[in-house]
């Protein structure tokens, strides 16, 4: 499972990430998660959905972060509960409507908290190496990942610094999906970096 997790402050205008955004959902991307930070709530709202709009393919699936009343509007996949959120996964089903709902982790204390709740699809466990998106926060490792693979009763999706050269290491590891945004949103040929994402998972 590799989801794209996307970002309008990852490119230099609006109007680059949406013809970004065009381009990927061309492609055979399976999983598309949103993650507007630092705009307010009517402006993440409008640019949710007109990413939304943009995307044709009945294949790609979207998941939201965090905004569960714009994820109920557009009928998205998937919801994510960012880690400062004490949001359980029963409501946030409720809210959000979404049929997959992820929850973000970093501790072994964060993943037991949430290990029992039913209603929680996933855990997007991170972060595993030095990335852009958080490049103070504290680096797991493979080792750790495993640690937490063992632990948990939901499976694991790894986020951070992952790309197509070290993304073997995390299946590896027994994750059973890839989170990335940097790999992605820089590639060169977006419609052979998919695909060659995905074989790692075929």
């Amino acid at each position: 499972m590799i989801i794209y997790v996307t970002d309008v402050s990852k490119f230099s205008t609006e109007k680059i990430f949406f013809d970004h955004i065009f381009q990927i959902s061309k492609t055979n991307l399976q999983y598309l998660q949103l993650r507007f930070k630092g705009f307010n709530k009517s402006t993440k709202k409008n640019l949710i959905l007109k990413t939304s709009n943009l995307i044709k393919s009945k294949n790609l699936k979207i998941i939201v972060n965090e905004d569960y009343e714009i994820c109920n509007r557009i009928n998205a996949f998937g919801y994510h509960i960012p880690s400062f959120s004490e949001l359980n996964g029963k409501n946030a089903k409720k809210f959000s409507g979404a049929s997959w709902i992820s929850k973000s982790i970093h501790t072994k204390k964060e993943l037991l908290k949430y290990n029992n709740d039913k209603y929680i699809d996933s855990f997007v466990l991170g972060t595993i190496f030095k990335s852009n998106s958080h490049p103070d926060g504290n680096i797991l490792g493979i080792n750790n990942l495993r640690k937490m693979i063992d632990l948990s009763n939901k499976p694991i999706i790894a986020i951070g610094g992952i790309n197509s050269t070290n993304l073997n290491l995390i299946i590896k590891a027994g994750a059973k999906g890839a989170a990335i945004i940097t790999d992605i949103a820089n590639a060169k040929n977006i419609n052979s970096k998919i695909k060659k994402l995905n074989s790692f998972y075929d």
